[in-house]
């Protein structure tokens, strides 16, 4: 039974712990990643986060690609581009970050290095070999070719869109990277073509509730956007090594901490179901590391300790699930109402049993017991009254 009072300790204990890196809160064990990405984490945990060539690397490891002959042929797909890009728009460079950062969206797309819009293309692999994208591979694309140039940019993350903002002498600009005429997209931008006439224009309004980040930041969101690619939606385990991952790279990025807590009591919630309540345990200590505070934690933690007075219920043994409710109390701060009926209902069962079996004596130092801890329950009362004395 031990085991099952350290929620309690553990809550004392996040309270006055301070965490400086990723790895102060995270772990990865070997099963979970690669070589290659277990030497790009710890690049990361050691600071070494404005490095371009380590976001390039990340661009390619996010998307899955972890093995090191893979990923050496990947690089080299992403450094022709890189060497082209340098090539044929070193030289306007001088116009600017406004007409640059322009220049650069339409290069991208002339020369076919992004062909065809899907909303599911979110991979690496998918824009190198055939030119597949989304919003989000698009933008980190440009993001790290114009940093590559020298100017500064920033992803901006919505709540179903990723685009970029650029620093310019104009101001900020916003850049639609999944279209050629992205760049400043608020404004009409009217092309003749023959008989027909072209408008560009994407409202401001789709741009609502946005949050500007850093390039890791928009490459951790390759993780939960690829995670129905990689048809693991059932692998509650492999959910959590993904939400691990882009935590990494953006320990600070509140969503990714959330997503992380999802993970960790969806895992916790299906070992419940199955009684398998050591594994339950352990992605619950996991969670509150994260936040001891977190209601749909505190919830998970409930359904935890009810699911095994439940389990002691159903074997009548009434002592053990006595105890786990009353932990369970201790535990959530006397604020689960589900844990406190069912602690009536065992020591009244267990009052009932004692009185059924003779044993006077024990029935009622058990209710006295219960009598408490709810000393005007109306049922105890009356059981109490009627045990011979």
């Amino acid at each position: 039974m031990n085991k099952y009072f350290k929620i309690a300790l553990f809550l004392l204990i996040v309270c006055s712990t301070i965490y400086a890196k990723p790895s102060d809160k995270i772990k990865f064990n070997s099963s979970e990643v690669t070589k290659l990405e277990f030497d790009f984490f710890t690049k990361i945990d050691r600071g070494q986060t404005n490095d371009i060539e380590t976001h390039y690397d990340g661009f390619i490891i996010a998307s899955g690609i972890t093995d090191e002959e893979e990923f050496k042929l990947y690089k080299g797909k992403l450094n022709e581009i890189r060497n082209l890009a340098k090539t044929e728009l070193s030289q306007y460079a001088s116009e600017g970050a406004y007409n640059f950062g322009k220049r650069l969206l339409a290069w991208i797309y002339e020369k076919g290095i992004l062909k065809k819009y899907f909303e599911t293309a979110t991979l690496f692999q998918d824009m190198i070999y055939k030119g597949e994208y989304n919003c989000l591979t698009s933008s980190i694309l440009y993001s790290l070719l114009y940093t590559e140039f020298g100017f500064n940019v920033k992803g901006i993350l919505t709540s179903n869109h990723a685009f970029c903002m650029v620093y310019t002498d104009r101001g900020n600009i916003d850049v639609e990277t999944t279209v050629a005429k992205g760049f400043d997209p608020g404004t009409k931008e009217i092309r003749n073509t023959g008989s027909s006439t072209i408008i560009t224009f994407v409202p401001k309004q789709n741009y609502n509730n946005r949050n500007e980040v850093d390039i890791l930041t928009l490459i951790a969101t390759l993780y939960p956007n690829s995670i129905s690619l990689r048809k693991i939606e059932r692998d509650l385990d492999r959910q959590i090594i993904m939400a691990k991952k882009a935590y990494y790279l953006s320990p600070d990025t509140e969503m990714y901490n959330d997503n992380l807590i999802r993970a960790f009591n969806r895992a916790a919630l299906e070992h419940i179901r199955k009684s398998e309540y050591e594994e339950a345990y352990r992605h619950l200590e996991e969670a509150l590391i994260f936040d001891n505070n977190n209601s749909r934690t505190k919830d998970t933690i409930i359904r935890y300790y009810n699911s095994m007075g439940l389990s002691y219920l159903g074997k009548k043994d009434f002592p053990n699930a006595i105890q786990i409710y009353k932990q369970g109390l201790k535990d959530t701060g006397n604020n689960a109402k589900v844990l406190e009926n069912n602690l009536k209902v065992s020591y009244y069962n267990y009052i009932v049993s004692e009185y059924n079996s003779r044993r006077y004596n024990n029935a009622y130092t058990i209710s006295e017991e219960a009598l408490k801890l709810f000393p005007k329950d109306r049922d105890f009362i009356r059981l109490q009254t009627s045990i011979p004395k």
